[in-house]
């Protein structure tokens, strides 16, 4: 299979608004390389460092180089120009301020994107309860609830802010045997995470045949037991037959690791299908949007329980506020 590599380069002033660009185009999963992690990394004593090749070391003027490897079909082809429009309209805001902001494309085969990949995952502890590691790396976790979650086109693999930031949130909340809704669930991490975590049944949800393709695999790699996690290939703001499947049950937790303007819109959806004792956890919201997602909520019934933040992305834990939510 064909992708298409992106190739963005931006500065530490403008990852953050880059990264939303991608966010909003439904890109969760990329990698970055950038040279003050590398400085951060040799002022750390207690990381041991041999040897750094001298090209490393050369001063790069603070670039930040990002890349995204989209499938080469029409859903890949899409969200690369939503990408593309998305960083012109950066640079047409804020100049250079941001670095060069320019778009580098290159076609490359699945082997070679598999191998790209693979130097960038590992590995990784997130909050108190989780591990993800990928398929080709071995781990044993005596404490740890290991997710097995491997790169797959855009979809993420737990290491970005947004999804995080929802499992430490989810991790906190009592799942034993809840009914779980993941919308917009890209690989299926978080609903997957929930199964773990004992949820009784999960219903997964994307737009993208791909992303709904790609969580049922997953499901079966992490071994949850056939019919605790289904999964729906929908846009329920838009399909009617979609929308009456989602809304067809109540749910006890509803996960949207979605972006601020989805998650304003399906607001009132979320509101008429949680429980009582329900808990909404969002994240995928830049922090300039937060205020504005807050307002929607609250106005649909919401109470705002936790706001959780890493760098500029903020995750809310929000409970149905029983004397204004309508059912």
């Amino acid at each position: 299979m064909i992708f298409n590599e992106l190739t963005i380069d931006t500065n530490s002033a403008g990852y953050e608004l880059v990264s939303g660009v991608l966010i909003a185009a439904g890109v969760s999963c990329f990698a970055t390389e950038d040279r003050a992690d590398l400085d951060e990394i040799l002022c750390n004593k207690s990381i041991p460092v041999d040897y750094v090749e001298e090209s490393l070391l050369a001063d790069n003027n603070g670039l930040v180089k990002i890349k995204v490897y989209l499938a080469d079909n029409e859903q890949g082809r899409m969200t690369a120009d939503e990408v593309v429009t998305g960083i012109c309209r950066l640079k047409n805001e804020f100049g250079a301020a941001l670095g060069s902001l320019e778009v580098g494309k290159n076609r490359v085969d699945d082997n070679d994107w598999a191998d790209n990949w693979k130097e960038f995952f590992h590995p990784t502890p997130i909050g108190n309860r989780f591990i993800i590691k990928p398929s080709w790396e071995e781990c044993v976790s005596d404490d740890r609830i290991i997710l097995e979650i491997d790169p797959e086109s855009s979809f993420g693999t737990g290491q970005h802010e947004t999804t995080a930031l929802c499992l430490e949130i989810l991790e906190t909340v009592d799942t034993d045997g809840k009914n779980v809704l993941d919308m917009g669930c890209g690989s299926g991490i978080l609903g997957i995470a929930a199964v773990l975590l004992g949820a009784g049944r999960v219903l997964c949800v994307d737009i993208d045949k791909n992303a709904t393709d790609i969580a049922a695999k997953n499901s079966v790699v992490n071994k949850l037991d056939e019919g605790r996690l289904s999964v729906l290939c929908g846009n329920i703001l838009e399909e009617k037959a979609a929308y009456d499947k989602v809304c067809d049950t109540k749910y006890d937790i509803i996960l949207a690791n979605i972006v601020a303007d989805i998650i304003t819109g399906m607001a009132p959806i979320f509101a008429s299908v949680i429980n009582n004792n329900g808990v909404l956890i969002c994240s995928g919201i830049i922090a300039p949007k937060k205020e504005a997602v807050i307002y929607s909520l609250t106005e649909n019934g919401f109470a705002i329980s936790e706001i959780a933040k890493k760098n500029d992305w903020v995750a809310l834990k929000c409970i149905p506020n029983q004397n204004l939510i309508k059912k």
